[in-house]
């Protein structure tokens, strides 16, 4: 979490109308704290346009608040446009499905994990989809699958091509566990700022007993979020609804030149 005064500055909306929206995260002037978050509304955090209500703060854990933050339901979050091709092929249930000898080896490969962990415990399952996916899905840059500077790939695009970047792998894995039984609404997509690494990053949390747990490309143990200090959650997908998450800031404004929609995860950069 991040000390005090306005909300992390509503970090900014999606695509060309988040400019005129709200303001977008500064992640340097962000500070550990171990102070409560308590989301206070600020004008002066706004850019050039200021809501005529206080935003609805959301504590239930699967609707956001991973990584300590505060989440704030946002409708007008680009991202899920991206995310609606993937969710309509986990609800249809051809995520992880193939015609009969024609499966990609990546597809066998996860289709062959939900035989390991059929009945298992929920994070044995966790364990066995973020490993599998893990080593399955080559790690490449949506610019060199997809000539794009950022793309979310449904799961059947990735196993088709058995590559991806992170939020690819993040989408797979809930498409995975979703298959395996997992509620959608226990899920999120979380794309994030890894302020150790200095790079724009995304990841899959899951939410269990009170606690989130993070399926992350980047290693094969499932952790728990507490123990991922470096990463600060930008925005979020659950249940197909958006959030942005912010924490409280030090100063009376937070604001600068990036939007945080127009970061790539993965990437590193901004497009």
């Amino acid at each position: 979490m991040s000390t005090v005064g306005g909300i992390a500055d509503l970090i900014g909306l999606a695509g060309r109308s988040i400019v005129s929206a709200l303001g977008s995260i500064d992640l340097a002037a962000l500070k550990p704290s171990a102070q409560p978050a308590v989301a206070a509304w600020s004008p002066e955090t706004t850019a050039s346009v200021k809501p005529a209500t206080r935003p609805s703060i959301s504590s239930n854990p699967s609707d956001g608040g991973v990584f300590g933050s505060v989440a704030i339901p946002f409708k007008r979050l680009a991202a899920l446009k991206r995310l609606a091709p993937s969710l309509e092929e986990m609800t249809d249930g051809t995520a992880i499905s193939c015609a009969a000898g024609k499966c990609s080896a990546a597809a066998v490969a996860v289709k062959a994990a939900f035989g390991k962990t059929s009945g298992a415990s929920l994070r044995d399952k966790m364990n066995g989809v973020n490993s599998t996916i893990n080593h399955t899905i080559r790690y490449a840059r949506d610019i060199d699958t997809y000539k794009v500077a950022d793309y979310w790939a449904s799961p059947s695009e990735t196993l088709k091509r058995q590559q991806g970047d992170c939020e690819d792998f993040a989408i797979l894995k809930m498409a995975a566990l979703h298959a395996e039984g997992v509620d959608l609404k226990d899920m999120a997509v979380v794309v994030l700022f890894d302020q150790k690494r200095k790079f724009y990053h995304a990841v899959l949390s899951v939410s269990a007993g009170g606690n989130h747990f993070i399926l992350d490309n980047m290693r094969d143990e499932v952790l728990a979020d507490s123990r991922l200090p470096d990463y600060m959650p930008l925005y979020s997908i659950a249940g197909g609804k958006g959030y942005i998450h912010g924490s409280r800031v030090g100063g009376s404004q937070m604001a600068s030149a990036m939007p945080i929609e127009k970061v790539a995860p993965g990437e590193g950069v901004a497009f």
